[in-house]
């Protein structure tokens, strides 16, 4: 596997998050698009996207696909993404080639994993898949199968429960042909209809049924579903509006928040199992001489401010607030604690780097 395809992959992968879950979406150049699976934006109108290239972006979804689980989204203005190019029209795709399965699995960073296609062909439910070796896993779903030379042959779509190495991309045939059917429809929005199979637009959508075929529609899949925290969540989601950050942006899955600031990234969780809610951010790393002046600095700020402490781990130092239990959340003293959560992450992170030598911290991948 050439290492150009890999560079040339990551350039081209995009981070899909909803208030739901995430997925891994990719640039097709030929047609501007951003092509994923249906069922990692389902319900959703709009998507944040982020990548290895650009921080996190509003997008809007313009296709969704029940019947081939495929979406379009619009690649956001003003951000630089790499593309990949499709599998020509007849490209044969034979039991044994060399591939590159690419996504953010299990909620990491980019990740691409070598392969071998290890039957051409697999059919489920009428369609024709491509089965591989390759790990594929929870969030990888919607990111490319590349060949050798670079050329996107499927959409990787799921594997099979308890299987060892069973993943399956549906085959790029089918890829292009939805493309090509809703590059020619020029509207903004469109979905296909999972039983005439026919792509209906919001403009020909007749109170909710399909206008070819008269089966009912999937309302969601027009109009959004509507994402409604629970209680507590609600209140962690109150205060972080209040502190002036965008909701939108800054969800990363169900009972998660990530807020970029200037550097840091401040990660707020609630544990339903536990009923707690905490922060936590990542300021720097320890320096290799005069550690001593550091863990005292360290020390005597935690004796300062019993609510947020330092902690060091593996070489790095990063900032925490105490856990909360949720029966003990209450707004004003919530938010005043958040608050000087994050202003306390800028400055001492400012201040290890700037007095104490500190290196700056890549946040985990």
């Amino acid at each position: 596997m050439a290492q150009n395809t890999s560079i040339m992959a990551e350039d081209a992968i995009v981070r899909i998050l909803t208030p739901w879950g995430l997925g891994t979406g990719f640039l097709l150049g030929d047609y501007e698009l951003i092509v994923t699976n249906r069922h990692v934006v389902e319900g959703c109108r709009q998507v944040v996207l982020t990548s290895e290239n650009f921080k996190k972006r509003i997008a809007n979804v313009l296709y969704v696909d029940p019947l081939h689980d495929l979406a379009f989204i619009e690649p956001p203005e003003g951000v630089a993404i790499g593309s990949l190019q499709l599998a020509f029209e007849g490209y044969e795709v034979k039991d044994g080639d060399p591939i590159l399965a690419v996504g953010h699995p299990l909620g990491l960073k980019y990740s691409n994993t070598k392969g071998i296609v290890s039957k051409a062909s697999r059919r489920f439910n009428g369609l024709e898949y491509i089965q591989t070796d390759a790990a594929i896993n929870p969030g990888n779903s919607g990111g490319p199968l590349i060949t050798s030379d670079g050329l996107v042959i499927g959409v990787n779509t799921f594997i099979l429960a308890n299987g060892q190495n069973l993943g399956f991309a549906l085959n790029y045939s089918y890829l292009r042909q939805s493309l090509e059917q809703f590059k020619a429809l020029k509207t903004g929005y469109a979905v296909r209809c999972n039983s005439c199979t026919n792509i209906v637009t919001e403009s020909t959508l007749q109170n909710g049924y399909c206008p070819y075929c008269g089966a009912k529609m999937n309302s969601e899949d027009f109009e959004g579903k509507l994402y409604i925290p629970g209680a507590t969540s609600k209140k962690v989601e109150e205060i972080i509006a209040k502190m002036g950050y965008n909701l939108e942006l800054v969800r990363d899955g169900k009972d998660s928040w990530s807020i970029e600031d200037d550097d840091l990234v401040f990660n707020i969780s609630y544990r339903p199992e536990s009923n707690y809610i905490y922060a936590v951010c990542l300021l720097c790393k320890l320096p290799t001489e005069n550690i001593a002046r550091v863990y005292d600095l360290l020390l005597r700020t935690n004796y300062k401010f019993p609510r947020i402490a330092f902690a060091v781990e593996k070489g790095y130092v990063e900032m925490t607030t105490s856990c909360i239990k949720d029966v003990d959340f209450h707004s004003d003293t919530a938010y005043d604690l958040f608050s000087l959560f994050v202003r306390s992450c800028h400055r001492y992170r400012n201040i290890l780097i700037e007095r104490y030598y500190c290196q700056p911290a890549e946040n985990d991948d």
